[in-house]
């Protein structure tokens, strides 16, 4: 048996659902009108970017950021975008999210304002 080279293998998994907070910084994981919103990732042919679409069904209220998961109900998140403007609902409804791309994501670099 020969030893050989030892290396380390890293890897950074994007993640597979989209959440919603409000605007005082809770998802309403406890609201039956809330989920989270599956990920639906594909390549563009002509360029090669990873793009993803969501839908995520939230309650009436303000949604400020948006958070990238890798479970549909547990908690904790991989990163957050904050929202230019809320998002203001008066009745339950459902924010789709089409283009998601790497930058939004930032799996390296989270959205320092939000904190798990």
């Amino acid at each position: 048996m020969t030893e050989g080279n030892i290396g380390t293998f890293g890897v950074i998994v994007w993640p597979s659902y989209v959440g919603a907070v409000n605007v005082v910084g809770q998802e309403p994981m406890g609201d039956p009108t809330y989920h989270r919103g599956q990920i639906s990732w594909d390549v563009m042919p002509d360029s090669g970017e990873i793009i993803g679409r969501a839908v995520v069904d939230v309650p009436a209220g303000e949604w400020g950021w948006m958070i990238y998961c890798k479970h549909p109900t547990e908690q904790g998140f991989v990163s957050a975008q904050k929202l230019n403007h809320p998002l203001a609902l008066t009745a339950p409804g459902q924010i789709t999210l089409d283009c998601i791309t790497e930058s939004d994501v930032r799996p390296m670099n989270p959205d320092p304002v939000l904190r798990d």
